[in-house]
């Protein structure tokens, strides 16, 4: 019996044992140029280019990520792409993230220079 039972509590522990948890990032926020304090920064800084920059934002891999990029058409750049905090994620189109473009969802114009 208490074989039994002992047994009962091991397959108890082993089916109700914990899975790691998924936590997504994610920043949602009315205006995030004017409220993410370095991606304020990183618009002024585009806002000097001679020519058209963006920031979109969109959801990759479970997480609000923001696009930087050239918006020229006779330019060939590749986008930056950085998480909630700042942090440089990878460059959309190269071997870092090289199927980023077909990736990401839900991808919206925040701000352009206008140029």
């Amino acid at each position: 019996m208490k074989a039994l039972y002992t047994l009962c509590l091991l397959c108890l522990f082993v089916l109700t044992s914990c899975e790691e948890e998924t936590i997504c990032k994610t920043c949602e926020v009315g205006n995030p140029v004017q409220e993410i304090g370095w991606l304020n920064a990183k618009a002024q800084q585009l806002e000097q280019s001679d020519y058209c920059q963006f920031v979109q934002t969109g959801n990759w891999e479970g997480r609000t990520v923001f696009v930087l990029g050239n918006c020229d058409p006779l330019i060939n750049s590749i986008s930056s792409v950085y998480d909630c905090d700042g942090n440089l994620l990878c460059y959309g189109g190269d071997e870092t993230c090289p199927d980023f473009s077909k990736e990401v969802k839900d991808l919206k114009l925040v701000w352009t220079n206008g140029k």
